[in-house]
């Protein structure tokens, strides 16, 4: 049966109103839930001037990290806009909460504002690709909706937007982006209508830039973006005037140099993951650490510290303290991503075992910190289990294997690349396939920087994109199975009734 519009208004409708429910339920119940602290929120707070309260840092049973999560800051005042925003994309959208908090004389930050504010960019973000994706069945689209309530409103991605991390702004932005593609092609090729097309061209801009600046770990992603949207671009280029083409070009300087600026900024936490990268993990249970430091140029003599990451306490070193003049002189100096490279290419066998041990941590976006706050509870909740069923099924039932995995990354690139070639006259499906093929590459550059790029530190919070991005691959190809399933049986009855 074909979709009427009014049939499409109302599943939408039911779809908000669910959708709501759901994350009220998640995080708005008592007790209210969030997710704690474990060190993360200094560089965000310190970036856009947010502090912990004076009845907090007054208190001597205050307890700030692991256990509780907090939910309520001071808001301060910002000496430089620009440095808010450079620090991260999230800074834009707290500074203005934080305005929004000063005109009505409040001057308290809680982070129920922030999750408001992520789950408004969420939701707005899947009914605009509900629309764009352009289902002609009423049951195809109830099943779609359905199964996008079930799997990407998961108690495991909301409980997030209760925090100051960067992983709900990180995958808010990256569907808002998606988003944008898709709305971009279904204008363009199902309505037919290049009037204000530069404006959805804007935004696709303005979406990439908020997902590049989510997190750092997202800034290695810019080069598959600038592709895709340089495609975008030049398929239009005859569609913009000269104005709309400066504005384009800037648009793209301001794309390449974004990240850049990120990266310049965040110096300390590089350090940090440069250390837990070659002692946490090449020289993690390595049998020979005196020779592998040998190999990637540097001191046998600091293997003492093998198996240990840069935030220990400094007396559980043995010489070589993260951040102190020893190691800057022996590690810090010497040691580049260069080298690791080098370093893993020539011990392919390292990499291997290293990516065995990525996917065995693979698939959990549930946590053991905290959920719930000090004044609710004096024993700490890890555990919750509000509309977490498809978090339950991924992390217990998926295989958690290398092969699982190179499997789907395997079937999406094949579909998506013949797709590409087969509809050489069919823009929209070949804008559709590269957008597939960008997310099959930001994902799959995803589950080995973990590992390389931070040894075994913190590797399940650090694939929470790639988690997303599979649970996305997950739905595409379940939903092609039983859409195919669905013709099928259609087509069954079809030719029975002509029989008849």
């Amino acid at each position: 049966m074909k979709i009427s519009k009014n049939y499409i208004k109302s599943i939408s409708l039911c779809f908000i109103i669910l959708a709501i429910l759901i994350f009220t339920w998640i995080l708005f119940v008592n007790p209210k839930l969030g997710v704690a602290d474990q060190g993360d929120f200094d560089r965000v707070m310190n970036a856009v001037g947010l502090s912990l309260l004076d009845s907090d840092t007054n208190n001597p049973d205050f307890v700030r990290f692991y256990k509780y999560i907090i939910t309520e800051y001071k808001i301060n005042s910002v000496n430089n806009i620009f440095t808010t925003i450079i620090g991260t994309s999230m800074g834009a959208l707290i500074t203005l909460i934080c305005f929004i908090c000063k005109l009505f004389g409040q001057y308290i930050f809680k982070t129920e504002y922030l999750a408001i504010a992520y789950f408004l960019i969420y939701l707005s973000a899947f009914l605009i690709i509900l629309k764009a994706i352009n289902i002609k069945s009423t049951i195809k689209y109830i099943i779609t909706a359905a199964f996008t309530l079930f799997i990407f409103f998961d108690g495991n991605y909301l409980v997030w937007f209760n925090s100051l991390y960067g992983e709900p702004m990180m995958i808010s932005t990256l569907i808002l982006f998606i988003a944008s593609i898709l709305y971009y092609s279904y204008y363009k090729y199902s309505l037919k209508r290049e009037d204000k097309l530069f404006s959805k061209i804007v935004y696709i801009f303005v979406c990439a830039l908020l997902f590049i600046g989510s997190k750092l770990q997202v800034t290695m992603c810019l080069p598959f973006i600038v592709l895709l949207i340089g495609k975008i671009v030049l398929d239009n280029k005859k569609l913009l005037s000269k104005s709309n083409l400066l504005i384009t070009i800037f648009l793209f300087i301001c794309l390449i140099a974004y990240p850049i600026a990120i990266n310049m900024s965040s110096g300390s936490l590089s350090k940090d993951t440069q250390y837990n990268s070659v002692f946490y993990g090449v020289l993690n249970g390595s049998d020979t650490p005196e020779q592998d430091l040998i190999d990637m140029g540097l001191n046998p003599d600091m293997a003492v510290e093998a198996g240990k990451h840069s935030y220990l306490p400094a007396d559980q070193y043995v010489k070589y303290v993260p951040r102190t003049e020893i190691t800057e002189k022996e590690f810090y100096s010497k040691m580049s991503n260069g080298k690791l490279a080098k370093f893993y290419l020539t011990h392919p066998k390292r990499l291997i075992e290293g990516m065995q041990y990525t996917a065995s941590k693979a698939f959990y976006t549930s946590t053991d910190l905290g959920k719930a706050s000090q004044s609710y509870s004096e024993k700490e909740i890890t555990k919750f289990s509000r509309f977490t069923g498809w978090s339950y099924i991924r992390e217990n039932l998926l295989p958690k294997k290398l092969w699982f995995i190179i499997s789907i990354y395997l079937i999406m690139f094949i579909y998506s690349v013949t797709t590409y070639i087969r509809n050489k006259f069919n823009p929209d499906k070949r804008i559709k396939s590269l957008l597939l093929l960008t997310l099959i590459f930001i994902s799959g550059l995803q589950f080995p920087m973990p590992f390389v790029g931070n040894g075994q530190a913190d590797t399940g919070k650090q694939l929470y994109l790639f988690n997303f991005i599979f649970d996305i691959f997950f739905i595409l190809i379940l939903l092609c199975i039983i859409f195919k399933a669905i013709d099928y049986i259609k087509n069954k009855i079809s030719k029975k009734q002509t029989t008849l």
